[in-house]
């Protein structure tokens, strides 16, 4: 395992299972994507770094390799989504 994966794995550790909004950012800190999950940040953001299902991915909006931080921005409930994710 490349010390690039590592660092994503203990990175993707770190992120909250909760439901909310994600951020996507590169090696500046600028976003890239924001986005949004009902069943969890850390799933959500693991599949758009580890798999082609990823439509941000799989439709060339993003790199995956251009993506060096994610946050992760909790929601207390499915409501409180679209105002976080605004």
């Amino acid at each position: 395992m490349s010390a690039i994966q590592q660092y994503r794995q203990v990175q993707m550790k770190k992120l909250t299972d909760d439901i909310g909004v994600y951020v996507l950012c590169d090696l500046d800190g600028v976003p890239i994507y924001v986005g949004q999950s009902v069943k969890g940040i850390r799933g959500r953001a693991r599949r758009h770094l580890t798999s082609a299902r990823s439509d941000i991915i799989a439709n060339r909006q993003v790199d995956p390799w251009e993506i060096a931080f994610v946050q992760a921005y909790p929601a207390q409930g499915a409501g409180d989504i679209p105002l976080l994710e605004a």
